[in-house]
């Protein structure tokens, strides 16, 4: 444990620079997830990242890719105020909206 380092900077770093299987857990990732009903959006870490870990081949190239993929669906589609309908995933969302 290091001071100021959190889950998600640490397993950023696990997985980007040293190139190891740790999902990033971050608030795209929470956002999109408890909008298609995986957890809560106030889902504990560690919980949304055993989902992760058990739903995905432990692969950091796979963890990497998808990760990006989710930061790029939360950014264009999945934000604050979604944009739903433009969404390449909507009709498999809980929370259209």
């Amino acid at each position: 444990s290091i001071w100021g380092v959190g889950p998600e900077t640490a397993d950023s770093i696990i997985l980007y620079a040293a190139e190891k299987p740790s999902f990033v857990i971050d608030a795209y990732t929470k956002r999109i997830m408890s909008r298609f009903g995986v957890c809560k959006s106030d889902v504990d870490y560690h919980v949304l990242q055993d989902y992760f870990h058990k739903k995905l081949e432990k692969n950091h190239e796979l963890f990497n890719e998808y990760h990006a993929l989710l930061v790029e669906l939360a950014k264009r589609n999945c934000k604050r105020k979604p944009e739903c309908f433009s969404c390449p995933l909507h009709k498999s969302c809980k929370k259209v909206l």
